[in-house]
């Protein structure tokens, strides 16, 4: 499976993203945000129960949340 990648993210993305979209946004594999769903609470909408979806603004800011930052 290629992933795509994104240089800048903009406007163009959903407010609701499915797995496999928030995984191009941060190039990795759609089973690891559901990993990061079931494991490391990442937020998300189960609109039924087989479809579940991610808001954008919970994405960031989760993503803000477990950034690591590397000392020198």
């Amino acid at each position: 499976m290629k992933l795509k990648t994104y240089s800048s993210v903009g406007a163009e993305t959903p407010d609701l993203l499915t797995d496999e979209e928030a995984a191009n946004l941060v190039a990795v594999e759609p089973r690891t945000i559901r990993l990061w769903r079931t494991r490391r609470g990442l937020p998300h909408l189960k609109l039924t129960s087989k479809v579940v979806r991610i808001r954008r603004r919970d994405f960031d800011d989760w993503l803000s949340r477990h950034r690591v930052t590397i000392s020198a």
